[in-house]
């Protein structure tokens, strides 16, 4: 479960490490490797599969965080996106998000409560980037926190922060190093399986996806019951319209319909719904730190909002509804978050994913 494949003890016959450990690495590994799209650019790429590394076992759902220092994590992120520095670090550098910084460090360290950092999700390496900003922004030297000019560690923070992803990164390597390694710089990393049009085009059978995700679950859920947990995930994807002219006008109606406004006929983005397992992580943590992102080089954006308190799914898609706006306002792109998935989100998948 953590960074060494299980042992050998019995396990009760309900658990779904069963599932797992009876599941065949080499094949298991192929399969999570599928839901990763082909991209020569990309700063991920594929990663041969190795019986020496704890996360290619399909019952490894958390590997722990093994921090070096903060060069290392700065050096990674300017690698993976060269804009790092102006777009990321310097909206957490900017003297207005201090207070937030502040109250973030307090929450975490003093009170012992949980914080989701929650992001849009363009690109693989979107909510990485972010988490990486927000790192180095409390870790700073020359940061204080309170009167009592209190420091935060790297080795402190890195141990209080978790961040979610796709397993599939774990079939990925980054300037030569497994991706989940890099991550390992800053956080403790839990493996999710996404209930994604995608994964169900997959060899992944239900039971595997479910014995995942509940070990995954059960895990994170032990991890914020000690409290003080910063966890970060990019809650929703996004598809941008601009590749399906034919649906401009559809897009146009219904954006009328639901803000009472008329768009300009440009290329807009869709945030998908929040997923059932989603909106649970976020209820459990309580505390939300919502953030819109941008790495398009025409459209650099990071927009940091206030922490709120979510009670139930309405909230959560409040939360995401927000971000759409921020991203919208900050780029100038039309940006949706659907709610449901409805005939305007499948049509656009049908034309930009053809036989999804």
């Amino acid at each position: 479960m953590t960074d060494t494949p299980s042992d050998d003890s019995p396990l009760d016959a309900n658990d779904p490490r069963r599932v797992l450990v009876a599941a065949e690495p080499v094949s298991y590994f192929r399969s999570i490797a599928e839901l990763a799209r082909s991209d020569d650019g990309s700063v991920l790429q594929p990663l041969p599969f190795s019986r020496e590394l704890p996360y290619h076992h399909p019952e490894c759902v958390i590997v722990e965080p093994r921090p070096q220092g903060r060069d290392e994590i700065h050096l990674f992120s300017h690698a993976a996106y060269r804009d790092f520095d102006a777009v990321l670090g310097s909206a957490f550098a900017d003297p207005a998000v201090a207070h937030l910084l502040n109250d973030l460090h307090h929450r975490l360290v003093h009170d012992h409560g949980n914080v989701a950092l929650v992001t849009n999700h363009g690109q693989i390496i979107d909510i990485a980037l972010v988490l990486a900003a927000a790192s180095l922004a409390l870790t700073d030297p020359e940061r204080t926190f309170g009167v009592l000019a209190e420091h935060m560690d790297l080795r402190d923070l890195a141990h209080r922060s978790n961040v979610v992803v796709s397993r599939m990164v774990t079939t990925r390597q980054a300037f030569g190093i497994p991706a989940i390694e890099v991550l390992q710089h800053m956080c403790r990393v839990f493996l999710s399986v996404p209930q994604t049009n995608s994964r169900r085009r997959s060899r992944l059978t239900p039971e595997l996806v479910r014995a995942n995700n509940d070990l995954m679950r059960t895990a994170l859920a032990d991890q914020l019951g000690g409290g003080g947990q910063l966890l970060a995930m990019a809650a929703s994807g996004s598809q941008d319209i601009s590749l399906a002219a034919n649906l401009v006008q559809r897009l146009r109606a219904t954006w009328k319909q639901r803000r009472g406004e008329d768009p300009d006929p440009a290329p807009s983005l869709h945030l998908q719904p929040l997923y059932r397992g989603t909106i649970s992580m976020m209820l459990d943590v309580r505390d939300v730190l919502p953030i819109a992102i941008s790495l398009d080089p025409t459209h650099p954006a990071c927009e940091i909002g206030a922490i709120t308190r979510v009670r139930d799914s309405d909230d959560c898609h409040q939360v995401m509804e927000w971000i759409a706006a921020a991203h919208g306002a900050k780029t100038g792109i039309n940006t949706v978050y659907h709610r449901h998935e409805d005939a305007l989100l499948t049509q656009v998948r049908a034309v930009l994913r053809p036989g999804s």
